[in-house]
């Protein structure tokens, strides 16, 4: 469904209102991506399998904020057509949800491992 413009709001309005959506989600990703991780490695230290468990799951939310994020990146460059800083901002947000995707994957391993870990009675705790 195509999304309508609000009437009487000017393109560059519209423009700054989308980078900052851009600049909110790609935040928000960020916050849940650094949250995998403490409680991936809380998870294990601990011996926490529901936690470890959570963040198994929360690495799915994360998989689809990346390619939300992503083609909001594709959708601003094609409409917009932004120039200098914006163009380097929505480049360098299509590469860093790259690098958290990752990050989050590797934190739902930790988790794996920690159930792992735990049921074979090998956990640290």
């Amino acid at each position: 469904m195509m999304q309508k413009e609000p009437l009487g709001l000017h393109i560059s309005q519209q423009f700054t209102a989308e980078m900052d959506e851009l600049r909110s989600r790609f935040l928000g990703m960020g916050g849940l991506v650094e949250k995998q991780v403490n409680e991936a490695v809380t998870a294990l230290i601990e011996a926490d399998t529901a936690l470890a468990q959570l963040v198994r799951e929360a690495d799915k939310h994360t998989n689809r904020m990346e390619t939300t994020i992503d083609e909001e990146c594709v959708r601003i460059l094609a409409r917009r057509q932004p120039a200098a800083s914006d163009l380097r901002l929505i480049i360098s947000i299509s590469k860093a949800v790259i690098d958290l995707e990752r990050i989050g994957d590797e934190a739902s391993k930790i988790a794996k491992r920690a159930i792992q870990l735990t049921e074979e009675g090998e956990s640290p705790k």
